[in-house]
């Protein structure tokens, strides 16, 4: 009897607070889950796309939004995301991602800014940090030097879990490929050919806990999953 208690009274304490529509879903914009403390989901998001199959809603709610309000974040939150980054799988556990970060209040970042093509610099720069990915291309093994054939593909990983772990704080992470590889390598000071510049990101508080901005699809599963045999046409 006193477990069957405790069991109802964590069971309140995680879902008192979420008020649920006609549809089953969340009507707040942030459905929270009280084990965690700080992490939610975007219900905004997840009402606004449509699953073939289950899956977990943080996933569904990930989006990369570009509305920030310039506020900081605190350093240990942004270290947060780069704990999350590491426990990305990789080649023989290799781990061959590298990021180098400016915060907005520090005198690299104005040179990651300006590193920015001028359409990400309009929006990127109300970040709270910006983060520059980078790949080692090899590994050192018994002495010799060997290419990592899945550096960028492990970097790949190691992001997404960052950007999972930003999506359920709330924060805005966002990926762009439209950036200056020489002026971010002079930046940051990157003078080694054994290391590839993967992408940027930018961290940052939402300017509202409910955007605007166009929520995305994505391609149904039989335009990229084949069984047994590769088939072209269904990828086109």
């Amino acid at each position: 009897m006193f477990y069957s208690i405790i069991k109802f009274i964590i069971f309140l304490t995680i879902f008192s607070f979420i008020q649920v529509d006609s549809q089953g879903i969340a009507a707040s914009p942030f459905l929270r889950d009280g084990r965690f403390g700080v992490y939610h989901y975007d219900v905004t998001a997840m009402k606004g796309r449509q699953v073939q199959y289950p899956i977990h809603p943080m996933i569904l709610a990930r989006r990369s939004l570009r509305e920030m309000n310039g506020l900081p974040i605190s350093k240990s939150t942004l270290m947060s995301l780069f704990e999350a980054s590491r426990w990305a799988p990789s080649y023989y556990n290799v781990q061959s991602w590298r990021y180098v970060y400016a915060m907005r209040d520090s005198p690299y970042w104005d040179k990651f800014v300006n590193a920015l093509v001028p359409a990400n610099q309009k929006w990127a720069r109300h970040a709270s940090a910006l983060i520059v990915v980078l790949s080692n291309k090899y590994q050192i093994h018994k002495g010799e030097k060997k290419l990592v054939e899945t550096h960028t593909f492990d970097t790949g990983a190691s992001w997404m879990l960052m950007a999972l772990e930003g999506t359920a704080r709330g924060l805005v992470v966002h990926p762009m490929s439209g950036y200056d590889k020489e002026k971010i390598a002079r930046a940051i000071g990157l003078k080694s050919d054994d290391y590839k510049i993967e992408a940027m990101i930018a961290v940052g508080n939402r300017v509202r806990l409910i955007s605007n901005e166009k929520i995305t699809d994505r391609n149904p599963i039989d335009k990229f999953v084949s069984e047994g045999i590769f088939k072209e046409k269904v990828y086109q």
